[in-house]
């Protein structure tokens, strides 16, 4: 299936995505699995679902940072909440940044496609992020530089390695 996350156009295998998360269990901590999926509204639920994700077998990557205490500043814990997860499927489109990226000799070099659509605007020095309006920027790659397994060395490696940010509807800082 056909999904167009701007700048991302990829085509998602959801079977085969199913597959995957019932075969493999990637996350670390099902404490933070749990505590991901609590914050999540029902939206943003759909949207991991609609993928053929189980949130509950992803890495969820929970840190939380001690802050002085100061006059400039009223928290003193910051929480920040990183997903990583896979999806079976390519990518179709990419930005300019990451084309440039997996085009370099020393990452894929002449073996990145050209059929690859390589999605360009007037900010190509920022970093793209899919803004899916319900609270986490997430960013499509491949997996070559997450995971050492030799299943991701080639391009066409049929997974897709998703990252994202949540944000929750209270005042903590993730």
């Amino acid at each position: 299936m056909i999904f167009d996350f701007n700048p991302w156009q990829l085509d998602v295998d959801i079977d085969l995505t199913k597959k995957l998360y019932k075969e493999v269990d990637y996350s670390t901590d099902k404490t933070a699995n749990m505590e991901f999926i609590e914050k999540l509204s029902l939206e943003q639920q759909h949207f991991f679902n609609s993928l053929g994700i189980d949130l509950m077998k992803v890495d969820v990557d929970k840190t939380i940072y001690e802050i002085p205490e100061d006059e400039d500043t009223s928290v003193q814990k910051i929480y920040r909440m990183f997903i990583n997860f896979l999806i079976r499927g390519k990518i179709l489109a990419l930005p300019k940044y990451q084309k440039d990226i997996y085009s370099d000799e020393e990452v894929f070099g002449k073996n990145f496609p050209e059929s690859i659509k390589v999605l360009s605007s007037n900010d190509e020095d920022n970093l793209k992020v899919f803004d899916n309006g319900i609270g986490a920027g997430i960013i499509f790659k491949h997996p070559c530089f997450h995971y050492d397994d030799e299943n991701f060395k080639e391009w066409d490696c049929g997974y897709i390695l998703t990252r994202g940010a949540q944000k929750t509807r209270d005042n903590i800082h993730y």
